[in-house]
């Protein structure tokens, strides 16, 4: 077999032939899987933020139910505004069933204690037993209504008269109860 030049172009024609199938069809086929598989993962991506998303959707309506029962029951424990001296004289009444002798009962001004609620501080003086001012402590902390005891001075009786284990108590009672802007905003 004679090699010349016919032959030569041939084989050289032959060997390009691989070189720009790879050129032509092969690279821009690959380019475009690593295209498609980027597509892929970057919308998996997306499908796995999306299903936490609606996963949040799903525990969000919980939380809602949960949030709206939790208000309900604080709405339940704030009194009117009317009803604020109904909470003191009910106060006044734990103390005497105590054995405790109620000498002063003050309510200062009303205080805004947020957008839905406001405050009146009460200023009481309590003398008597100290197991009995305990045992209204306790019952105190039992009302089913919001009270909070921000300023309390305890000091044993100085009065010669009063028997051994006699206290006096200076104290802030603030009842919270529900506020007329708040009132007005929801009807």
């Amino acid at each position: 077999m004679r090699f010349g030049l016919r032959e030569l172009i041939f084989l050289m024609v032959l060997l390009a032939m691989p070189g720009a199938a790879y050129f032509f069809v092969f690279q821009p086929k690959n380019q475009l899987q690593q295209d498609a598989r980027a597509e892929i993962v970057a919308k998996k991506a997306k499908l796995t933020a999306l299903d936490k998303a609606t996963e949040q959707f799903i525990n969000l309506d919980e939380e809602i139910v949960r949030l709206k029962s939790a208000i309900e029951m604080i709405e339940q424990k704030l009194p009117d505004d009317r009803e604020t001296y109904v909470v003191v004289n009910r106060v006044a009444d734990l103390a005497r069933s105590h054995k405790l002798k109620v000498e002063t009962i003050k309510p200062d001004k009303v205080v805004a204690a947020g957008p839905y609620a406001s405050e009146l501080p009460i200023r009481m003086e309590i003398k008597g037993g100290f197991e009995g001012f305990y045992r209204f402590m306790l019952e105190l902390e039992r009302m089913p209504r919001i009270t909070q005891m921000p300023l309390m001075n305890l000091e044993r009786s100085s009065d010669k008269k009063d028997p051994e284990g006699t206290m006096k108590a200076k104290m802030t009672l603030s009842i919270f109860f529900e506020s007329t802007a708040s009132k007005a905003g929801t009807n």
